[in-house]
């Protein structure tokens, strides 16, 4: 299973700093099979690093199966560790 998030163009441009926590509220709210552990974390990753390293990304893709990893190596894994999607 994968969660297809679809950045609004003011989620791509947030900067606040409750903002990726309000737009994770929004994909719970939307998707409440999110809320399991290592599901945050790669949201996170895309909310911090997609947006700057990919902006024209169209979907940032998080799935449950990934396994909870610390922050260093979500970023090495480009934000999906665990191996490449399926």
């Amino acid at each position: 299973m994968t969660l297809r998030i679809t950045p609004t163009p003011s989620a791509r441009q947030a900067t606040g700093t409750t903002d990726a926590a309000q737009a994770w509220s929004e994909v719970v709210a939307s998707a409440p099979d999110a809320d399991t552990p290592g599901m945050w974390e790669q949201f996170d990753c895309h909310w911090t690093w997609a947006r700057i390293l990919e902006p024209d990304k169209k979907t940032w893709n998080i799935e449950p199966w990934r396994p909870d990893v610390p922050a260093d190596r979500m970023l090495l894994e480009g934000c999906n560790p665990g191996g490449p999607e399926v």
